[in-house]
């Protein structure tokens, strides 16, 4: 079996994954629909249900123009992967390291997909975004929609180690998602946060394009709102220069 037509969303954490996903839907019509549906049924929530039943769920809740729609992490691909192979994700962890053994229910399965690849070209910006979203716990902001969570930034420390390991891990999901496309020779449609941010809506023709979807005729205003601000700018420029000098350091050392 295999899902047939589907719009598959490869990212790593604060790449604005959701911003692309709520804009596709906003300028073709739709409503905000669930996003990353599979992770939360198979690995958030621990769905004891087969698989046949999942995806004949999913496939209902997060269908649009014929398309089943969802976007995935690469660290917890392999447990969605495995589920749909065996209906269980025991035995199964989160990783940071292709393995086509880890990935091949998953690939197989969405392989008529359009994939699309999300990244952030400053992974340090990535890496304080994150930071700052677990420590408030406001992970987006919606036009209309009461600011909720937490801590305020003006509490926030630096902890230059913590940047440092989010840094690392995003890092390595990004090089590791090439590795997929290479392996199962999938050119992605790719968009970089960066243009997304600055180039509503015309960022997705490409996406529209390819998938034969219209936009409206007046596409409305942006759904989702910018989060960072001046802490997350200050906090980029600790990181970025004491990665710089941590090199710099090394490099001496080993000379």
């Amino acid at each position: 079996m295999r899902a047939g037509k589907s719009l598959i969303f490869c990212a790593s954490q604060r790449t604005g994954s959701t911003m692309v996903v709520d804009d596709l839907l906003n300028i073709v019509g739709y409503e905000p629909g669930a996003t990353e549906v599979l992770y939360d049924r198979i690995v958030a929530n621990e769905t004891q249900r087969p698989w046949s039943e999942v995806w004949d769920e999913v496939r209902r809740l997060n269908s649009f123009e014929r398309y089943f729609l969802d976007k995935v992490m690469f660290h917890y691909t392999p447990q969605i992967s495995q589920f749909i192979e065996r209906n269980t994700t025991v035995g199964v962890s989160t990783c940071l390291t292709f393995k086509p053994e880890l990935f091949d229910g998953f690939y197989n399965f969405f392989a008529d997909a359009i994939w699309v690849y999300i990244d952030r070209r400053d992974v340090f910006a990535q890496a304080v975004s994150m930071y700052v979203a677990e420590a408030t716990q406001i992970w987006e902001r919606r036009i209309g929609a009461p600011v909720e969570g937490g801590l305020l930034t003006s509490t926030i420390g630096y902890d230059y180690e913590k940047l440092k390991q989010y840094l690392q891990g995003f890092l390595a999901e990004r090089e590791q998602w090439q590795g997929f496309f290479r392996h199962y020779d999938v050119v992605p449609i790719r968009i970089s946060y960066e243009d997304a941010a600055a180039g509503y809506p015309h960022y997705l023709s490409e996406l529209l394009d390819r998938a034969g979807l219209q936009m409206v005729e007046d596409p409305p205003e942006r759904r989702l709102l910018k989060l960072g601000g001046e802490l997350n700018k200050k906090m980029t420029e600790f990181l970025r220069n004491d990665i710089i000098a941590d090199l710099y350091s090394r490099s001496i050392a080993g000379a």
